[in-house]
């Protein structure tokens, strides 16, 4: 069976759909890779780290397995995940490091005072700011994801959400679920750690819904890990910003509300000099492994959508410094 991609190449992709049914998402417990010189290192967001592992290594995509990029690279491609023990060996022979964790972290890591030559990319869950682009980082969107809140199985909140309510929920002036149509109980708002991608693109929802003017956020918002349903699950007062596509593979305990719902492109970024690689081109550019076929699968067994190529009226792996709005996919 053939599945065609209309990104300059026709790939190969065996049963893929009619696997397309069931996915079977990478474990959360992986060990750390040990990457050699060669090898292409990511580090960064929480939100795609599963996500860039299956398109390293493969994964099981119903009863049977898509192979990765590494499954015929002599360079690697590799990805750290945002949590676990730290410090980390990024490369063999150099320098333990502090784990970076999460999209701003990871875009740390190619610049300015924290540059580390070891990282070749960073996964991030956000757009560009003006501080990266004059730093010379591109964003290399490929896949989209949603991004919606999460409250436990059983919950006092109500079933939908809207925006506006958020907006007054994170800033403090609606404080008890019963204020708009849930059961009474002092609301326990969540958000990601600092320099998350998905803090920085929720807090930027909340401050387009609130006239452009940034939300203040109440002293009763408590800070968690992102995408870790764990602390909204044993709430039942709790609500957070969480992805559809990591609820979907990585969650339990939790449910998703109706009303709010924004999508979002998930990045990979790179320095500029890299974007004229072989690495770069066979890996992340439009007609590379991300974008093909073989990626399609991986992507959607990690719970995203693939964003179609330039030739099927989309942008996947076109290097930007301006915030994806084209959610064409494939």
């Amino acid at each position: 069976m053939r599945l065609s991609v209309r990104s300059g190449r026709t790939f190969a992709v065996t049963a893929i759909l009619a696997l397309a049914a069931g996915v079977a998402a990478a474990s959360s417990a992986s060990a750390d890779p040990s990457p050699q010189t060669r090898d292409i290192v990511g580090v960064g967001s929480d939100t795609s780290e599963f996500l860039v592992q299956g398109l390293a290594d493969g994964a099981g995509v119903g009863a049977g397995y898509v192979q990765g990029y590494n499954a015929s690279a002599n360079a690697r491609l590799v990805s750290f995940n945002a949590t676990g023990p730290s410090p980390v060996v990024l490369k063999a022979g150099t320098a333990a490091v502090t784990r970076p964790n999460g999209s701003g972290a990871g875009k740390n890591t190619l610049f300015g005072a924290s540059n580390n030559t070891n990282v070749d990319f960073a996964r991030s869950s956000s757009g560009p700011s003006a501080a990266e682009n004059a730093a010379g980082l591109w964003h290399v969107p490929f896949a989209l994801d949603t991004l919606k809140t999460a409250t436990a199985t059983t919950s006092h909140a109500p079933a939908n959400i809207t925006v506006a309510q958020l907006v007054g929920i994170y800033q403090g002036t609606i404080t008890n679920w019963s204020q708009i149509g849930g059961t009474s109980g002092v609301i326990v708002p969540m958000i990601p750690q600092s320099g998350s991608g998905t803090l920085n693109f929720f807090l930027a929802q909340l401050q387009a819904a609130n006239g452009g003017t940034a939300v203040t956020l109440a002293g009763s918002v408590q800070t968690v890990q992102e995408h870790d349903s764990a602390p909204i699950a044993a709430n039942i007062n709790a609500v957070a910003p969480f992805s559809v596509a990591r609820f979907n593979t990585t969650a339990s305990g939790i449910k998703l509300e109706g009303g709010f719902s924004a999508d979002r492109a998930i990045y990979n970024v790179v320095r500029n000099p890299f974007r004229s690689t072989a690495a770069f081109t066979a890996i992340f550019g439009t007609d590379g492994f991300i974008c093909s076929g073989g990626g399609l699968a991986l992507i959607e067994a990690a719970g995203f959508k693939q964003l179609a190529g330039p030739l099927d009226g989309g942008v996947c792996g076109t290097a930007t410094q301006t915030a994806t709005s084209n959610f064409t996919v494939n």
